[in-house]
């Protein structure tokens, strides 16, 4: 590297003057990005409401009961649970029009590779929710049967999603648009089938769903100066990297020559010291 500065005083000029205009252009591009920005924030409630079902009663046998229950937002998650069940009930709901998404890995904490909305990678298999009008779930133990599900795949289960427009109202007018597309009565029947004698009122299904309306819309920013900061960071990490190599080979080569020249003073001290001693 000193030999090439040697022969190019003006290359240490010139990838210094490099490097500043990448900053400058990498800055110009964060701060275009930033003011110009076709990506836009939308805002929905998230509110999760419990359900009152009415009971229909019990079939001839007394082995099955069934409720009912209604919605008419646009919604994202429905809850069904029941407490008291015993091995081997059947807890079958279904909804009067249009179709959910299930699987029973939903909500699991402890799920593992699982993806309720098909995604294809073409690495790994992944376990999806089933689509239909109705999901059951059996009873593998004594106690409490937890039945979930999603209504819609396009509403922000978080409450914060994000889509592509030329101006905010054309943001604004997909939001709306994609919110009020969630809306519907729906009549929810839920069904519990148990191979012993259910009694009245024995079972009380909890019912929660989560709702969402339209709160806010506004253009997607970022932080130009922080945004500057990380590419500078990154532009003096590459030049770094592109460094490192050719310094390293500088200080070994370095290092290889001064100790030549001490192994060359020291044969030449050696040789003067046996001159003298034969004379």
């Amino acid at each position: 590297m000193k030999k090439a500065l040697a022969q190019n005083p003006n290359l240490l000029r010139t990838m210094i003057g490099l490097g500043l205009t990448l900053i400058l252009i990498l800055s110009y591009a964060v701060y275009a990005a930033t003011i110009d920005s076709s990506y836009y924030l939308y805002h929905t409630s998230n509110e999760g409401i419990e359900h009152e079902v009415v009971d229909q009663g019990l079939s001839d046998d007394n082995s099955t009961q069934t409720w009912t229950f209604t919605t008419n937002r646009a919604m994202t998650w429905v809850n069904v649970s029941i407490i008291g069940v015993e091995e081997g009930d059947v807890l079958t709901v279904s909804v009067s029009e249009g179709e959910w998404y299930h699987h029973e890995m939903l909500g699991d904490e402890d799920a593992d590779l699982f993806n309720c909305f098909e995604v294809d990678d073409g690495y790994e298999e992944v376990s999806v929710c089933d689509l239909a009008a109705s999901h059951n779930l059996v009873a593998e133990s004594d106690g409490t049967l937890v039945l979930r599900g999603i209504v819609s795949a396009d509403l922000p289960m978080g409450g914060l999603g994000s889509l592509f427009a030329d101006s905010l109202e054309e943001a604004t007018d997909k939001a709306e648009t994609m919110v009020s597309d969630g809306n519907g009565t729906r009549v929810w029947t839920i069904t519990l089938e148990s191979g012993d004698e259910i009694h009245p009122s024995e079972f009380s299904p909890d019912v929660v769903t989560v709702y969402h309306e339209l709160t806010d819309v506004e253009v997607f920013k970022i932080d130009p100066v922080t945004e500057m900061m990380w590419s500078i960071a990154a532009l003096i990490g590459c030049f770094g990297l592109a460094l490192v190599i050719p310094l390293t080979i500088f200080i070994a080569a370095r290092a290889k020559e001064k100790r030549d020249d001490r192994l060359r003073e020291a044969a030449l001290a050696s040789e003067g010291d046996i001159e003298e001693a034969g004379l």
